[in-house]
C-alpha cells in the first residue's frame, strides 16, 4: 500500500485553491525593473528585481530577468546562478537554456550542468517539468481516476475497466515521479562560484591544502556542508572544501 505523505496533501489540497493576491502587490516593482533594464541601467533593475525577492516573491521569469541583468555587466557567477534558479521553475523556456549555455561559455572553467543519474533517466519526464507541474499532473490523472471508477461502478464495461486500470498505474507512476522529483533537488544541489576565484581545499581551514582551484562562474555538485564550509564536488575524483560564502545555491 503506498502511503501518500503529508507534503503531497498539503501540495495537493493548494492546487485547488487559487494562488494568493499577495503576487499582484509586486507587479508595479517587476515593471519597473523592466523599465530599468530596458533603459539600460542594469544595476537598478538588479537592485529592484533583489529587492522584490528578498520580499518574498519569486517566479522563474523574475529569476531569468536578473539574470539577464547580471549577465550585461558581466557577473557571470550571478547570472548562472539566476538562470539555474530560473530553470527550476520554467525548465523548457529555450531562451532560458540558450543564456544559460551562452554564460557558461564565457566562463573560465566552462563546466556543464551534470548529467542526471539512473533514476533522473528512468524518469525522464521530471526534468522538463517543475514541482508544481508534476503535482498538477498527479492531481488530474488522479481526478481522472476517480470519474472512471464510479463510472465504471455503474456500468462495468470492459472499456472503463481497461481505462480505470492504466490510469491507476498512470497514478502510481506520477506519484512516484513526484518523490523522484523532490528527492533529485533535495539531494541533488547545484551551487555556482561567484567570487573570481575559489581555492578548494582539503579540509574545513584555510591553512589545508589547496586541491584545486575554480573560477567564477564554475558549477559543482554541493554534497556536505558543515559550519561556514561546503564540500563541493566535479566528479569522483575531484571534490573538496570551500568557503560558504564563495557559493551561490
Amino acid at each position: 500500500m503506498i502511503k501518500i505523505t503529508s507534503r503531497f496533501v498539503i501540495l495537493i489540497a493548494l492546487l485547488c485553491h487559487p494562488l494568493p493576491s499577495f503576487a499582484e502587490d509586486y507587479m508595479s516593482d517587476v515593471a519597473r525593473a523592466n523599465e530599468l533594464y530596458a533603459n539600460n541601467k542594469y544595476q537598478k533593475a538588479i537592485d529592484t528585481y533583489e529587492a522584490v525577492i528578498q520580499k518574498g516573491f519569486t517566479n522563474g521569469q523574475l529569476f531569468y530577468n536578473l539574470g539577464n541583468s547580471y549577465i550585461r555587466l558581466g557577473k557571470i557567477g550571478p547570472a548562472i546562478l539566476n538562470y539555474i534558479r530560473a530553470q527550476k521553475l520554467i525548465p523548457r523556456d529555450e531562451n532560458l537554456q540558450a543564456n544559460l549555455n551562452f554564460a557558461i561559455q564565457q566562463t573560465r572553467d566552462k563546466i556543464t550542468l551534470p548529467q542526471p543519474n539512473a533514476l533522473g533517466t528512468l524518469f525522464f519526464w521530471v526534468n522538463d517539468l517543475n514541482l508544481n507541474e508534476n503535482i498538477k499532473l498527479a492531481f488530474y490523472i488522479n481526478l481522472s481516476f476517480w470519474l472512471v471508477l464510479t463510472a465504471w461502478f455503474y456500468f462495468r464495461s470492459d472499456l472503463l475497466k481497461l481505462a480505470r486500470n492504466s490510469l491507476l498505474s498512470l497514478l502510481l507512476v506520477a506519484i512516484i515521479a513526484i518523490g523522484v522529483k523532490l528527492h533529485l533537488e533535495s539531494d541533488f544541489k547545484i551551487g555556482v562560484v561567484l567570487g573570481k576565484k575559489v581555492s578548494v581545499k582539503s579540509g574545513l581551514d584555510l591553512s589545508n591544502v589547496t586541491l584545486f582551484e575554480l573560477h567564477e562562474g564554475a558549477l559543482v555538485t554541493i554534497t556536505d556542508e558543515r559550519r561556514d564550509w561546503i564540500e563541493i564536488r566535479l566528479d569522483p575524483k575531484q571534490k573538496g572544501w570551500v568557503p560558504k560564502n564563495s557559493i551561490g545555491i
